[in-house]
């Protein structure tokens, strides 16, 4: 076998194997009997058109509205699982939970009182976060601060009366440490969050940290000996979550229409037990994965156009696949059983070209 010979093989793994294996021996002599004697390598545009021709016979799909449902339908499955993986990988390599000795650091630096409770660490806010409740709560958040949903408080007792004075204090003392803040809205005021009307509350931000303080003026806690006032620290949402979710996302939709792609071609020559056992085992993974695609989309919409997007938002995928985890792990179960399938089940000998006549770019 000559060194020309050797890259043209090379070349034509771009291929699908069954391409390679019906008609590599034909496509190689043809262009080793083109090739100007001596030659040892292809030339670039061999190389080009070899690669790109190849390409588009692996992202081919046979003809057909059902065809090319179900490869979006898996294509847009896989690259949400690939999005998942590497925005949660990203997400948990820049933990957003500070240090209990951070938090602690913060609450002697702007106040003399001692804490009742905590330091304790919460998964979410129940008000008053901009990936997480409604737009009234968006505009205390300084510029520039991205607030996450996980966070570590400390919680006070002061009397109701002096809540007010007592967030006044604290806020104060944040600006004189060079802390960005976003305006305080008070408790029972017009500007009230909808949710929580009667919490006084504000922002504060500087470097990755990020701190809600919020009280309640009422006697509703106070009056209870319950703690009514909250200092709540956590940090920036990771920036390169967002990248990592897209980048993600794309090679996640380009492998899923591959094997989609494969798996369709296969269909198509097997014999009729080998589709029936296919559709038998993929039918759950496409309805599962159709299901979770649409949850997703729809959550992107709503966060984008109603709250203000965060770059904890880009962690949808990873939400929406692991919310009933066991019902999604069962659908990507699903579709491999109707790959393996694929791959072991007899077929309806055919050749390359025919098949080429029967698929669409």
């Amino acid at each position: 076998m000559t060194q020309l010979e050797v890259a043209y093989r090379r070349l034509l793994l771009c291929y699908p194997r069954s391409f390679r294996r019906e008609r590599g021996l034909e496509v190689v002599t043809t262009l080793m009997d083109a090739a100007e004697p001596g030659r040892t390598k292809p030339t670039r545009t061999e190389a080009f058109n070899l690669i790109l021709s190849g390409l588009r016979w692996r992202f081919r799909l046979p003809g057909g509205p059902w065809y090319q449902t179900a490869a979006v339908v898996v294509a847009l499955f896989v690259g949400l699982a690939a999005s998942a993986a590497a925005s949660e990988a990203v997400w948990r390599a820049s933990p957003t939970t500070p240090a209990d000795s951070v938090v602690e650091a913060i609450g002697r630096s702007v106040t003399t009182s001692t804490p009742v409770q905590g330091p304790y660490p919460s998964a979410n806010y129940v008000g008053c976060d901009r990936a997480d409740t409604n737009e009234s709560c968006e505009s205390l958040v300084p510029a520039g601060a991205d607030p996450v949903l996980t966070h570590t408080w400390l919680a006070y007792r002061v009397p109701g009366a002096e809540v007010n004075a007592w967030v006044d204090g604290v806020r104060e003392r944040f600006t004189a440490d060079g802390w960005q803040l976003g305006r305080t809205v008070y408790s029972m005021s017009d500007q009230a969050v909808d949710t929580y009307p009667e919490q006084t509350i504000f922002w504060a931000a500087k470097g990755d940290l990020v701190v809600r303080v919020s009280g309640d003026p009422t006697e509703k806690y106070a009056s209870s000996g319950n703690p009514n006032v909250v200092i709540a620290v956590h940090g920036q949402a990771p920036a390169l979550v967002t990248p990592a979710a897209v980048v993600g996302l794309l090679i996640g939709i380009g492998a899923g229409w591959m094997f989609a792609g494969w798996a369709l071609r296969a269909f198509q020559r097997h014999t009729a037990a080998g589709r029936i056992a296919m559709l038998v085992a993929g039918a759950p993974g496409l309805v599962i994965a159709a299901l979770a695609e649409v949850a997703a989309l729809v959550l992107a919409y709503y966060f984008a156009t109603a709250l203000g997007w965060s770059h904890q938002d880009s962690r949808i995928p990873y939400l929406v696949l692991s919310f009933v985890g066991v019902v999604t792990a069962a659908g990507g179960i699903s579709l491999l059983l109707c790959g393996a399938i694929a791959a072991a089940a007899p077929r309806v000998p055919t050749s390359a070209t025919a098949s080429e006549d029967e698929v669409t770019a």
